[in-house]
């Protein structure tokens, strides 16, 4: 009988290490709208580069990722609630009580971009005065925007919109000329603008004095979010190292924000 408690004994231990990274192996869920080239369609060849760098790194730990576009409010509630894991392309000014890695996938900055028949530029606060703006409902733009749209989101001024597809909406719009210019991730909106051909149809009518780190931020509530933001900061610095990420931002034309030139 001894004998054979201890073959059974080492039967359940080696079914159980090859078990183990079975059940140690997660599905990380990552919720955002589209903000491309951060992130894009879940079905393209090219999902985006966040995307990419969060599933290389997951791979690399025997984890899977399910990666799914909703709007940018409902995507914040649900990785709050803890019914998904994270979003991407988030500032932390977006949602402070989220869970960050200490390392940023990349930099944002923004801009206001009107049609190229129009003479208006930015010069500061004062100046948006008579002005419509096209914004994203639940983004944040910086502190000073922020609070002028917390001002005026309810009026013709600052005119937000959410859902999976609100750039092309605010696009239409400004054609349409229900408003004037469209507040936007600069990277975002000229990623945009050169896909859909419109390069002499708009221009840049000027810069926001402000720019943030982005990143990907996971649930305030998860306890597998520590474990996650580890894997993603130790991750960016090793695919760094290693020329991955390099490769990752090439196929978007995307530069290293390290290296980038403020």
């Amino acid at each position: 009988m001894k004998s054979n408690s201890i073959f059974y004994r080492c039967l359940m231990i080696l079914a159980l290490s090859y078990l183990s990274p079975i059940v140690s192996a997660d599905t990380v869920t990552i919720l955002s709208d589209k903000w491309f080239p951060v992130n894009g369609d879940p079905k393209s060849e090219q999902p985006g580069y966040m995307i990419e760098i969060a599933k290389t790194i997951l791979n690399k730990h025997g984890h899977s990722l399910d990666y799914r576009l909703a709007p940018w409010a409902r995507s914040i509630q649900e990785v709050r609630k803890g019914r998904t894991d994270c979003i991407v392309g988030a500032l932390k000014s977006d949602a402070e009580d989220f869970i960050f890695p200490e390392q940023s996938w990349g930099k944002s900055q923004f801009g206001f971009y009107s049609s190229a028949t129009s003479d208006w530029n930015y010069q500061g606060i004062k100046n948006l005065e008579r002005i419509k703006i096209g914004a994203i409902s639940d983004y944040s733009y910086g502190p000073m925007m922020d609070q002028y749209i917390e001002i005026y989101k309810n009026t013709e001024s600052v005119q937000l919109l959410s859902g999976d597809s609100v750039l092309e909406q605010n696009i239409r719009k400004l054609f349409a000329k229900r408003i004037d210019v469209i507040l936007s991730d600069k990277l975002v909106m000229e990623t945009k603008i050169n896909t859909l051909g419109l390069q002499n149809k708009f221009r840049l009518a000027g810069d926001i004095a402000f720019s943030e780190n982005i990143y990907i931020a996971c649930s305030p509530i998860k306890s597998s979010s520590l474990n996650y933001v580890k894997l993603f900061s130790e991750g960016i610095v090793i695919l760094r190292e290693s020329g991955e990420l390099a490769r990752i931002l090439n196929k978007y034309g995307v530069k290293d924000w390290i290296d980038a030139v403020e």
